[in-house]
């Protein structure tokens, strides 16, 4: 039973049962997934992949995942199919899809795998391992939500000292074509050349320090149909363009307490996040905030803050499997920048709110 994600979300939650299905001994299926109702009290949508506005919205966050692992001795098969929010239930993604061999302490991977970026990159699309409803907006949407590469990777754990575990994580991705709708009128089609990167991670009894850096180069498009009156169809090509990103989290337990940064570097953006949450018995109240500082070189004195976001809510675990969130969220956007609405907005303050129910098995 020793998935990835399962292992990440026990880091988070603490519950102290995994329910995964044992197929056979060395076959284990495990689940999970995710609803909600918001609204926001603005009429330009929120949040890429989600598009939250002034409707009542059932299925802005619906998500359902299937992960299916397989392990014999050192060599390690996974697959992870997912119905993103952003997906049809017709046309779900696959997530990842990777074998792996053991050799000592190195495991070497080769398939389709998840890019290990943020905290949470193992387990991003299990809210349920979140504090939260949805991971931070201000990171875990800098890159488009991109969360996966086709390519390979090597994984080094070990022990420091008995008692902090250590994984160092270089990683290599080839070609990959990404297409993202992010309005009625615009999609932003990304081909990706390569990607270089490598990702560190450190665990103790009671905090987690995560660090990464990836080089990636790639082409871009905007599509847009209808957007410009008289032009039902436009095509503007952005070739050979690079990004680059450093990373840096740290998750401590104090206590009922639970802290956590991160913090994101680049030569696009740089954002940032700091939330607090405390649990009594089955009850969580936590706090968020971030912000995100957008790089213009079309307006050379424009360096400055382009969004941020504050959050409040509870979180009722019913049981250790299920549990529901119920959180207020209030955006800001700056500088006639986007920051968290999918598109420039003419109100630049948004108030949304949301119920969700989340589930593992």
């Amino acid at each position: 039973m020793k998935m990835d994600f399962i292992k990440a979300y026990l880091l988070v939650v603490s519950f102290g049962a995994n329910a995964a299905v044992e197929i056979t001994e060395d076959l284990t299926l495990s689940g999970f997934g995710s609803t909600s109702w918001a609204k926001s009290d603005n009429d330009t949508p929120l949040i890429i992949n989600r598009s939250i506005s002034d409707d009542n919205c059932w299925d802005c966050d619906t998500t359902f995942g299937l992960q299916l692992d397989y392990f014999n001795d050192a060599f390690k098969a996974s697959t992870q199919i997912v119905k993103r929010p952003q997906d049809d239930w017709s046309d779900p993604e696959l997530e990842w899809a990777y074998l792996g061999y053991a050799i000592g302490e190195v495991e070497f991977r080769a398939g389709r795998l998840r890019l290990p970026v943020f905290l949470a990159s193992e387990y991003y699309y299990v809210s349920h391992a979140y504090k939260y409803a949805r991971p931070p907006e201000e990171l875990y949407n800098s890159i488009l939500g991109i969360t996966a590469y086709n390519g390979f990777n090597a994984v080094w754990n070990f022990d420091v000292y008995d008692e902090y575990q250590v994984s160092i994580s270089p990683f290599i991705a080839f070609e990959d074509d990404n297409t993202f709708d992010i309005s009625k009128t615009f999609d932003v089609a990304v081909d990706v050349e390569d990607i270089v990167g490598v990702s560190a991670s450190v665990n103790g009894d009671n905090f987690k320090w995560n660090f990464a850096y990836f080089d990636a180069n790639y082409d871009q498009k905007f599509i847009l149909r209808n957007a410009i009156p008289g032009i039902p169809y436009l095509e503007i090509d952005q070739p050979n363009r690079n990004f680059e990103l450093y990373s840096f989290g740290a998750e401590y337990e104090l206590g009922q307490w639970t802290l956590a940064a991160e913090r994101q570097l680049g030569n696009v953006r740089s954002t940032w996040y700091a939330s607090a949450s405390y649990r009594y018995n089955q009850l969580s109240p936590y706090i968020l905030y971030g912000e995100t500082k957008t790089k213009r070189t079309d307006i050379t004195d424009f360096d400055g803050k382009s969004g941020s976001s504050f959050v409040a809510g509870l979180r009722y675990d019913i049981r250790y499997n299920l549990s529901v969130n119920v959180e207020w969220q209030s955006f800001k956007s700056f500088g006639g920048q986007r920051g968290s609405f999918v598109e420039t907005p003419q109100d630049s303050d948004a108030n949304m709110y949301t119920v969700m129910f989340s589930f593992v098995f």
